[in-house]
């Protein structure tokens, strides 16, 4: 994926910094979903001279170059990204207190309601359906949620 990403990059006319592909190295690795501030503070040890909106910056570069997908969560800073390896379209699940997401394998979404969007002229290139809820770790054992 890394080769893709520089080509892509390269493409565009885009140089590939160190803090660039240290950012790219930590978001395409599989693991947990990170946000910018969770990758900023993963990265700073070895990169000390990068500021949190050179992470912004590229992280937008890159979800613009259809690197990455942003995952919405709670509050401003809660978005986070994933790396688009799925061969699937999918959606999420995102915990409101821990911010884990998980992938949704499936989508929801009827296809007359695409056809809708399409006759209403407009050309659909994405969407994105982001639930929201409490993870088995975060949900008191105690309530019913529905």
């Amino acid at each position: 994926m890394l080769d893709e990403i520089k080509a892509k990059l390269k493409e565009k006319g885009f140089r590939l910094t160190p803090q660039r592909q240290a950012i790219i190295s930590l978001v395409i690795n599989p693991g947990p979903k990170l946000t910018a501030a969770e990758i900023w503070g993963l990265l700073r040890p070895k990169h000390p001279d990068m500021s949190l909106d050179t992470v912004y910056r590229n992280l937008t570069l890159l979800t613009e170059l259809g690197v990455l997908i942003p995952i919405a969560g709670a509050g401003k800073d809660g978005t986070r990204y994933e790396p688009v390896t799925h061969s699937r379209h999918h959606h999420h699940i995102v915990c409101l207190k821990c911010g884990e997401a998980a992938c949704i394998d499936t989508c929801p979404i009827n296809p007359q309601f695409l056809a809708t969007v399409q006759n209403q002229g407009y050309q659909l290139l994405r969407h994105n359906l982001e639930l929201f809820g409490l993870c088995a770790r975060c949900k008191p054992e105690d309530r019913c949620y529905v």
